[in-house]
């Protein structure tokens, strides 16, 4: 009885393997087909880069364009054109360096490739698939727009606009904003007024002060220095240089005004010793920060707008 039981069990599991096996087909593979065709989205572009990454999901494409403004389009707002054959583009793409198999359209279209992106410029970012890039590329000067109500693959061209399918085209519109934004500059003191604005070719912004004490002729000073916050603590600083002068064997700091205007923040400046050194990182966004200079005269102790000698000015990042 045992024996049939067993034997019974055996032969019904071996049925079962084999109805499992002959069900799969040779193109089986294991994953679901897709039905629908994934939309492209997510295009992102690196953040503070001037060659920046771009990534997006929806599947490889066939074209990447970049153009300076609000507006997708083959005109000569074009910056950077790129075009591969059979939807070969696949991300990670690096402005500027052309993939392998790639060819670059910028100028056919009345566009100059650009080497580097802008600082505080704005860019359109976009990608097109080849179906809609074969029907598209004919559309000069047209603003090219994302439809959502477009069924897959169509592209309709209206006026001075072209509407394509997401499933086909996606774009972003962004600002490059690589180095930190200096706003609400606000001077204060009897030495000088004082300025802080953002350089266009690192993230060191630029100060510049006019000497307005009427018994003041040099415009250099003796001291600056920077804190974290919207006045000065001891425990908040995060940039302090003086002068030294050492011409009596001994070390005397503050007494010479050897400090020029205009000064990139935190950068070296000769005859003078830097106590506390300028971030590495820099500045950050979205922080209050308290700028202070003095000339020799200073008392070397007072930080208030009316300490004799003395200046700052408070300003915000972002």
């Amino acid at each position: 009885m045992k024996k049939n039981i067993l034997f019974g069990f055996f032969a019904g599991a071996a049925f079962l393997l084999a109805g499992s096996f002959n069900g799969c087909s040779k193109s089986d593979t294991g994953l679901a087909p897709y039905t629908d065709k994934p939309e492209l989205s997510q295009l992102t572009v690196e953040k503070l880069s001037f060659r920046p990454n771009f990534e997006w999901l929806g599947g490889y494409v066939s074209v990447l364009g970049v153009n300076r403004g609000s507006k997708a389009a083959l005109d000569s707002t074009l910056v950077w054109l790129v075009y591969a054959p059979g939807n070969s583009l696949h991300f990670p793409v690096q402005f500027g360096s052309l993939p392998p198999g790639a060819q670059d359209l910028t100028s056919k279209y009345g566009g100059k490739k650009a080497d580097s992106l802008s600082e505080d410029v704005q860019y359109t970012y976009w990608l097109m698939k080849e179906d809609a890039w074969n029907q598209v590329k004919t559309a000069s000067e047209k603003n090219l727009t994302v439809d959502s109500s477009l069924s897959t693959s169509s592209v309709v061209v209206a006026g001075d606009s072209v509407r394509v399918t997401p499933m086909s085209f996606a774009r972003v519109t962004e600002n490059l904003d690589v180095f930190v934004n200096i706003t609400s500059v606000e001077s204060l003191g009897g030495l000088a007024d004082i300025t802080v604005t953002q350089s266009q070719k690192d993230n060191y912004p630029v100060i510049r002060w006019k000497i307005k004490k009427s018994d003041v002729t040099d415009s250099t000073i003796s001291v600056i220095g920077l804190n974290e916050g919207n006045q000065y603590t001891a425990t908040g600083q995060k940039w302090e240089v003086w002068s030294v002068d050492s011409s009596s064997g001994k070390k005397v700091y503050g007494k010479n005004d050897v400090i020029p205007s205009p000064l990139a923040l935190g950068k070296n400046i000769p005859g003078t010793q830097t106590f506390v050194e300028f971030p590495a990182e820099g500045l950050k966004r979205g922080i209050d920060y308290y700028l202070w200079i003095a000339n020799k005269s200073w008392d070397q102790q007072g930080h208030t707008r009316f300490t004799q000698y003395y200046a700052y000015a408070v300003f915000h990042t972002k």
